[in-house]
């Protein structure tokens, strides 16, 4: 072998083998794709979306999470049901979008139940508004403990949309809504138990959750609005009963210190 062959060879070499971290890394990715791992195609179609360590590439980012989509994967079929509803990648299809939103659903995914929900509630390009559909989708990510479905379906029985009106299936679900930290949520409740407001009335209830409202959110106008609606109610509360309404809203602060602040 001459010596130009020998130095074309190492030449060659050099090109190919990965020399950073990033590039062993996806160099293991695609030795895992060649046998047979859906979770590395997900992760190749992450890193070519996120264009970070690979170059951004949404269209080759939509090939790979087609790959694992088709093979059954959950994570997949949400993020290529994305795509097609942002016309990433792929063109904007929403009708191709909930085929795959609905498949990701099937699977578990508690953000395309809800994300269908959202879709039927409104209507999209080709796809007709149908509030019944939007309430079962809505339905099924709530009961997945997703809050914000929580607070989508007790709207709507609040506002007898896609199911029948029913105030006291609209306050159960916005109590889950608020016990998961939704501040729009813990108004609305503290608006339904204000007396007053409906039948059924809590005034300790209702100033807790107008409490832990003011508290949470970061847009100060949502704060005062909050703020404003417990001071209200407040005048009209015993000492005793504030005092309690205080308190219960410290227990819940302690209990949920975990979770973030609202928006």
């Amino acid at each position: 072998m001459t010596l130009a062959l020998v130095l074309a060879l190492m030449a060659a070499q050099a090109t190919v083998v990965p020399v950073t971290a990033e590039e062993r890394y996806v160099a293991d990715l695609r030795a895992q794709i060649a046998k047979g791992d859906v979770e590395a195609e997900v992760a190749l179609g992450n890193l070519y979306e996120a264009g970070s360590v690979l170059p951004h590439d949404p269209a080759q980012a939509a090939v790979w999470y087609r790959r694992a989509a088709d093979k059954g994967h959950a994570g997949a079929q949400l993020n290529l049901a994305m795509m097609y509803f942002d016309g990433e990648g792929v063109p904007r299809d929403v009708v191709q979008a909930v085929a795959w939103y609905e498949k990701a659903a099937e699977h578990g995914e508690a953000i395309a139940s809800f994300t269908l929900g959202s879709i039927y509630e409104s209507g999209a390009d080709r796809v007709g508004r149908d509030e019944a559909k939007a309430a079962t989708w809505y339905r099924k990510a709530a009961g997945q403990g997703l809050g914000t479905a929580q607070h989508r379906l007790a709207l709507m029985y609040r506002e007898g949309r896609g199911v029948s009106r029913d105030t006291a299936e609209a306050i159960a679900w916005f109590r889950k809504a608020a016990d998961r930290g939704e501040a729009d949520a813990q108004i609305e409740l503290g608006v339904l138990l204000s007396p007053g407001h409906g039948a059924v009335s809590d005034i300790i209830e209702a100033h807790t959750w107008f409490n832990l409202a003011a508290s949470r959110w970061k847009d100060e106008g949502r704060r005062v609005q909050a703020a404003n609606l417990r001071d209200e109610l407040e005048k009209t509360m015993t000492p005793d009963q504030r005092a309690a309404a205080y308190r219960r809203a410290t227990e819940w602060q302690d209990a949920h210190s975990w979770q973030r602040q609202s928006r």
